[in-house]
């Protein structure tokens, strides 16, 4: 969230230019795929989700339940121009259907459709790319409730550019996004953002790097409900292999912004603070692995100018079978709104479970479950959901 910065494609560890513009040439070669058009390499798959949720409005009474179908598919392609220079798109549309509420039907599109177009200007990898998406499931946002969905249209388009210099990397990106609200009720949420992100990596052994990241973003509503600002962020990181089964990651710094004011909210609170996150990855042995993350951050309000989120998650996964693979997860969100006119206080607890199982080499079988509970001040926004869900996926 403070660091905007992201890979995009072009792996970030510290290596030569000629190193990393080969291992930039090897993964175009060892990219997988089951379609060639050419210079074009293509891959595939499909999915159907069926689930039961008992809560679709997020309410603390009244909860209306429903059966959903996703039918969705995932197109991957990747054109390698040249040994260094390559075309990346993938694109993840689905239909979400409501048996009993059919007013609420839509079309998806994945947040993980992108495009990319990766290139060499001497030493420095450069990444131009744009991804987008359009959803609607409102538990993404934990300020919601009352509410079964929040539709919103998002793209994320801009610049990279990483130049490796050994033993120190330095890295630069600039992103223009677009959030574009089409319900009537929320669209004052309608909003553009520039963001300015650079970044230095400093490698102190095969297993240690550590740095300084800052980024700067400018953020403008469409209506005037919500402020505008501007956002700083500056502080350092470290991410350290401690063994072959351990990792850690650690950041944090100072976060400040500066609300403009006669926003209908009526908040005129700015933020000077600090953010932090960190996290764990632990293999416990060939079956077993598991990962705990943590953090403080700030996230653009709902009703107020931010809302300060702090955040614990935990994971766990078993390899029970050469076939069947199990993963658990525990999480826990405390969000507290800004000084508006109408602010919320909340918890939030989630757990899942969901288990695969490989039934051939490219045909897959789910079934999952979760559980969200909201407890809020004022209570009215509270709520608990039960989500079951039964999936099967094919890769061509």
């Amino acid at each position: 969230m403070t660091d905007k910065a992201k890979a995009q494609g072009i792996e970030r560890e510290s290596q030569s230019g000629e190193s990393a513009a080969e291992q930039l040439r090897q993964s175009g070669v060892n990219q997988p795929y089951n379609l060639r058009l050419g210079p074009i390499t293509l891959r595939a798959e499909a999915d159907i989700n069926t689930s039961f949720n008992d809560n679709i409005n997020l309410a603390k009474t009244g909860g209306i339940s429903d059966i959903l179908i996703t039918p969705s598919a995932v197109i991957h392609a990747r054109w390698n121009v040249t040994d260094l220079n390559s075309l990346n798109l993938n694109i993840g549309i689905g239909y979400q259907m409501y048996l009993l509420h059919s007013q609420y039907n839509s079309l998806l599109l994945s947040p993980d459709s992108e495009a990319q177009f990766n290139f060499f200007v001497g030493d420095v990898a450069i990444n131009l790319h744009d991804s987008f998406s359009y959803q609607e499931d409102p538990t993404q946002v934990g300020q919601l409730s009352n509410t079964v969905r929040l539709s919103r249209w998002q793209n994320d388009a801009g610049i990279g550019a990483t130049w490796d210099l050994n033993d120190i990397v330095l890295s630069l990106d600039y992103d223009h996004a677009n959030l574009w609200v089409t319900q009537s009720v929320y669209d004052y949420l309608t909003n553009q953002s520039d963001t300015i992100a650079p970044k230095i990596t400093v490698k102190i052994n095969r297993t240690i790097d550590t740095g300084i990241s800052a980024s700067f973003s400018d953020v403008r509503y469409e209506q005037n409900f919500q402020n505008d600002y501007t956002t700083f962020s500056l502080g350092p990181f470290v991410t350290a292999k401690i063994s072959d089964n351990l990792s850690v990651n650690g950041q944090g710094g100072g976060y400040f912004s500066n609300y403009s004011k006669g926003g209908l909210n009526g908040d005129s609170e700015n933020i000077s603070s600090y953010y932090a996150s960190g996290g764990v990855n632990h293999r416990i042995n060939a079956a077993f692995s598991e990962s705990l993350t943590a953090g403080r951050e700030f996230l653009p309000g709902l009703t107020s100018n931010f809302t300060e989120r702090i955040y614990a998650n935990y994971t766990d996964a078993w390899q029970a079978t050469s076939f069947i693979y199990v993963a658990a997860s525990l999480w826990w969100e405390n969000l507290n709104d800004s000084e508006a006119s109408f602010r919320e206080t909340s918890n939030r607890y989630g757990c899942g479970l969901n288990v695969n199982d490989s039934l051939t080499e490219h045909a897959t079988v789910s079934l999952g479950y979760q559980y969200i509970l909201k407890d809020a001040d004022p209570s009215v926004l509270s709520y608990d959901q039960n989500l079951v869900t039964a999936g099967f996926r094919y890769q061509f």
